[in-house]
């Protein structure tokens, strides 16, 4: 398979003898690489392995450090090279992306060597990892919550780390991901005209988040859901509901003076005065 592969590159670089000669070479070291590393795999003990996973870290080669690493790893239990090993295997599944992994082995270190000098690099990465496994905001946020929470825990036990800065940048993103998954799922409470539902879902949204950028939008929504309670309710209990909302409408636009929703919002408000017009009459 391999000689016939070399046969289509030289029939492509027939042209060009320089570039058949390099494609050549890279071949070559390709296979003596794979044949190098499978016979590493196959020794005993764990000297050998270890000096070749810490050198194909260095190189960059993640999948082969990795598997060495994990090799090594029952091996070196209880010695000097536990560290070592620990730390650069989870560095190892950090860089391949495999962050559910990478998440688990860097918590088993933090555990395991709480003393180390790789404990906060330890602690910063297992956050990472904990983002990088948080899913879009349509999604469920348990995930989510457990990466803010691993992060504020890193920046109240490091608030001085290097690694602080970009720490608090993401529990920033976090926040607007969890914020826009909880808006949604109040929002869907008067998507599905479940009005009363949608004002106390809305209500708790803003006590839960009260610096959110949603909670105008969520107070619109207040008062449109209130005003289609009270339009189609019996007329022995419009009166009440359209002073409800009026008075969200005043709550509203005393807090958002200039908002967007502010035409909207207004004629709700003047149908409503003009119906408990007639009601006094």
């Amino acid at each position: 398979m391999i000689s016939f592969f070399i046969l289509e590159i030289r029939y492509i670089c027939e042209m060009n003898k320089s570039s058949y000669f390099i494609i050549s070479i890279f071949l070559i070291v390709i296979l003596f690489s794979c044949s190098e590393y499978r016979k590493i795999l196959k020794e005993v003990g764990y000297e050998k392995k270890l000096e070749a996973a810490i050198k194909y870290y260095g190189e960059e080669e993640y999948f082969k450090a990795s598997t060495l690493f994990k090799d090594i790893k029952p091996l070196v239990k209880g010695s000097e090279e536990s560290e070592t090993v620990d730390f650069y295997f989870a560095y190892s599944l950090y860089y391949l992306k495999q962050y559910d992994l990478s998440a688990k082995y860097f918590k088993g270190f933090i555990e395991l060597f709480s003393r180390s000098e790789k404990v906060a690099e330890a602690e910063y990465l297992y956050s990472m990892s904990l983002y990088k496994v948080s899913p879009n905001s349509n999604l469920d946020q348990s995930s989510t919550l457990e990466a803010i929470s691993a992060i504020q825990n890193f920046i109240n036990k490091y608030p001085y780390s290097d690694y602080s800065k970009n720490a608090n940048s993401i529990i920033d993103e976090l926040q607007i991901k969890l914020e826009t998954k909880n808006f949604e799922n109040a929002k869907q409470y008067y998507k599905t005209r479940n009005y009363k539902s949608a004002i106390i879902a809305l209500q708790n949204f803003e006590n839960d988040f009260p610096d959110s950028s949603f909670n105008e939008e969520g107070a619109y929504l207040k008062i449109l859901s209130q005003y289609l309670i009270s339009i189609n309710s019996f007329k022995d209990l419009q009166q009440e509901r359209f002073n409800e909302t009026i008075e969200l409408y005043l709550n509203f636009i005393d807090k958002y003076p200039k908002s967007s929703f502010q035409p909207q919002a207004e004629e709700m408000y003047v149908e409503s005065l003009n119906l408990l017009t007639k009601f006094a009459q």
